[in-house]
């Protein structure tokens, strides 16, 4: 008795510490068909009501007691995939998933119901897709005139790809491509972004609520991963356009081991104005990317990619006479380089350590009777980081790292031919960037979870030195699997600056460092929303309300001239700034019809000291209705049709309320002076404009093509450019000349054919 009595005791501990047993499932999710990883993949138990997500490699970590369980697989536009799985050690298992036809769901690149599960607010995932087949102005496929039909993202002047989030200035946006920092995303004086939709895998936006790990600007962060590159089989895709034309060529070097991916594209128009420029005369204008990327499994355990970007402006002229060549070149462009490598120090943590290297350079050189001068600007980086992910329970994923960044800042450079001249080398800044982070997505139960981060920036220049610690916190509470109820709150600091003259993005604009006169600025955002999805998570809706406060916010001068200041710091204002709004969107994600639908009400205000005597004013793309619908519908495998509609509240505007003169010398001479009025007090007419794209594609038997015709504005509206004050207008009706107000516009309708190909 007393042996089986033993017997049973023992069996009893056996199995209760057997059920007790924890152990760990990982491993990647990837595209089965290319290799590619797939961010954000879910990963769910049903049984037990737990799972996991990808993260930004494709890596999972998913720890369940011992015991059978069944493991479902989901990403959007990607077959599903269920995992019977005996769970009695450590399991590392990579999955392929396989995409569905184009007509039975739409690829998104995103979880379906992310929006409403996660305890994160104020992100979107950019669909690429709508990246390619929106209609676009000259057919050029911009991300970031896709961003600008987002809630809470304003457009800037007509045709430009710039934008401002939630009241903030242009240079409080983070752009990252494969981590690297892109500090002017634009060519052709901002009317396109540097990126190339056939190089890209995935975009990211955040524009509140923001993770531990990003830092460094007040408004948002884009987040732009390049293409890993196949690593099945040989392919390429690419396009001839109305002004440029691009090539990507992506393949295995070995087969599920290495893969490359290498993108180009460029303007021709310099190569079409020759033929027709004068003897003696040579002018140009064209704007390039190349963007590459080596892709290396080590082992299962060990990866290592390898990334670049290069792109640039370049504009010359010159004028040739016997004995003589008088000549202009103009340059501005990016280059980066990213080494990244992933670890698997367990099935539990995940370790990428990153160098990086990335430059912006404007340059201008000039050549007059056999003399040279050049003008520079600019900013270098040379940094590194390392990030972990930890997943100590499903209950639990937590990221940790640092940051180290050593930046060259050159303001302005000036040089002759007897040297230096005026301020040139006393003008480089050298800075030191550090930062340290943690992060903690925690589900406390089935209603409640919770991201809570802390982020602690280092600053260094000149013996300045600004430490600061930067609060995360978002909250999420599920009123049932579709519907959530989410809250946050984030402090941002930012260390560096853009000066700009325009309102619209010029290589002659610069960045320059805090100082001990140049404060960081600072930013405080709460906002809170509800999230809803239906029809099985066919259709996402959001609504949010956010209110943000800016301190230290800059300004400069009236009449500053801010590239050749060497005094910069001191021709500079400090303010503050508040904005507050309603945004409300609704996605349509499967079927032949998707797309979506933005409103922003919002309002952005600034007060200086030293402007507008003092009182509060309207920023100037403080723009109070912005509504966008975006449509896209595939009537077959040949046939598809895109639209886009926007309509938004006019920008700010100073205007003169009258005139008067003032004498001009001694002969009783007098000039008109303008009197102008309030900052930014007036409001330019709305601006609003109908896109239409249609699209024609073929399947043969080795390769597929595709003819579009995209035409921009098709209505043709008179949509204001900028608008300036003419005091020699002539009124015809009136018969007299006076000062007015006149409008530029200078995009009618646009139709643009253009054919793609893939293979």
């Amino acid at each position: 008795m007393k042996r089986l009595f033993g017997s049973v005791f023992l069996f009893f501990v056996f199995v209760s510490v057997v059920s007790a047993q924890k152990y760990t499932i990982s491993g990647y999710i990837k595209d089965a068909a290319t290799g590619e990883v797939l961010i954000g993949a879910s990963l769910y138990v049903p049984k037990l009501k737990v799972g996991a997500v990808t993260n930004a490699y494709g890596f999972y970590s998913l720890t369940l007691n011992a015991d059978s369980v069944g493991l479902a697989i989901r990403f959007m536009g990607y077959k599903p995939v269920f995992k019977k799985i005996d769970l009695r050690k450590d399991i590392e298992l990579n999955v392929g998933l396989q995409t569905l036809e184009l007509g039975e769901v739409v690829i998104t690149g995103s979880k379906a119901s992310e929006n409403v599960e996660k305890p994160q607010m104020g992100v979107i995932d950019v669909p690429i897709t709508s990246v390619k087949e929106l209609p676009a102005i000259f057919g050029e496929k911009d991300l970031f005139k896709v961003l600008q039909l987002l809630p809470g993202v304003q457009s800037g002047s007509e045709g430009s790809a710039g934008f401002y989030v939630r009241g903030g200035g242009a240079d409080e946006n983070l752009i990252l491509l494969d981590e690297a920092v892109i500090y002017n995303p634009f060519h052709m004086a901002g009317f396109f972004s540097i990126f190339n939709g056939d190089a890209i895998k995935s975009v990211d936006l955040y524009k509140g609520g923001f993770p531990a790990q990003y830092g460094g600007r007040l408004s948002s962060i884009i987040d732009v991963s390049m293409k890993d590159g196949n690593d099945q089989g040989f392919h390429g895709e690419g396009g001839i356009g109305l002004i440029s034309s691009r090539l990507m060529l992506e393949g295995p070097i070995v087969k599920n081991k290495v893969s490359f991916m290498v993108s180009a594209r460029r303007t021709y128009l310099d190569v079409l104005i020759k033929p027709f420029l004068p003897v003696g005369t040579e002018a140009a204008y064209y704007f390039y990317d190349l963007n590459a990327k080596v892709n290396y499994i080590i082992s299962d355990k060990d990866r290592v990619y390898l990334s670049g970007y290069m792109g640039a402006d370049v504009l010359s002229t010159s004028f040739s006479s016997p004995g003589d060549t008088t000549g202009i070149g103009v340059s501005w462009g990016n280059s980066s380089a990213t080494a990244r490598w992933n670890h698997v120090f367990s099935p539990k943590l995940f370790a990428n350590t990153t160098m990086i290297y990335d430059d912006y350079n404007f340059s201008i050189n000039e050549q007059m009777n056999n003399q040279e001068a050049k003008i520079q600007s600019g900013i270098q980086d040379i940094g590194g980081k390392i990030d972990f992910d930890w997943f100590p329970s499903p209950l639990n994923h937590v990221k940790f790292g640092a940051t180290y960044t050593y930046s060259e800042f050159i303001p302005s450079l000036v040089q002759g031919p007897a040297g230096s001249l005026g301020f040139a080398n006393e003008q480089t800044k050298y800075v030191h960037n550090a930062a340290g982070y943690i992060n903690d997505e925690y589900t406390y139960s089935e209603k409640w979870s919770f991201n809570i981060g802390l982020r602690a920036p280092y600053f260094d220049y000149k013996q300045t030195t600004y430490i600061e610690v930067e609060p995360r916190f978002t909250a999420k509470y599920a009123l049932n699997k579709t519907t959530s109820l989410k809250a946050s709150y984030a402090m941002m600091y930012q260390n560096i600056h853009l000066l700009s003259s325009t309102s619209i993005s010029l290589p002659t604009d610069i960045w320059i460092p805090s100082s001990n006169i140049v404060k960081p600025e600072q930013s405080q955002q709460v906002s809170a929303g509800i999230f809803k999805n239906f029809l099985d998570n066919a259709f996402e809706t959001s609504a949010e309300v956010y209110y943000k406060k800016s301190n230290n916010v800059i300004e400069y001068q009236p009449g500053t001239d801010i590239f050749f200041n060497p005094d910069i710091d001191n021709a500079l204002y400090f303010g503050q700034g508040w904005s507050y709004g309603l945004e409300l969107f609704i996605k349509k994600n499967v079927g032949k019809f998707t797309g979506w639908l933005g409103y922003t009400l919002s309002w952005a205000n600034l007060q200086f000291d030293q402007l507008n005597n003092g009182d509060p004013f309207p920023a100037t793309y403080d723009r109070r209705h912005d509504f966008s619908i975006t449509g896209i519908y595939n009537f077959n495998k040949n046939w598809s049709f895109s639209t886009v509609f926007i309509y938004e509240t006019g920008s700010s505007l100073t205007v003169p309320l009258g005139t008067y003169n003032v004498p001009w010398n001694t002969n009783s001479g007098y000039i008109q002076v303008l009197d102008y009025g309030a900052m930014n007090a007036y409001k330019l007419p709305p601006y609003n404009r109908l896109d239409i794209g249609i699209k024609y594609t073929k399947q043969h038997k080795r390769y597929q093509d595709e003819w579009r015709l995209d035409i921009y504005n098709a209505y043709s509206r008179e949509n204001p450019y900028f608008v300036f004050i003419d005091p020699n207008y002539y009124d015809a009706n009136a018969n007299i000349v006076k000062s007015a107000a006149v409008q530029i516009s200078i995009f009618p309708i646009i139709p643009t054919v253009s054919y793609n190909f893939k293979f």
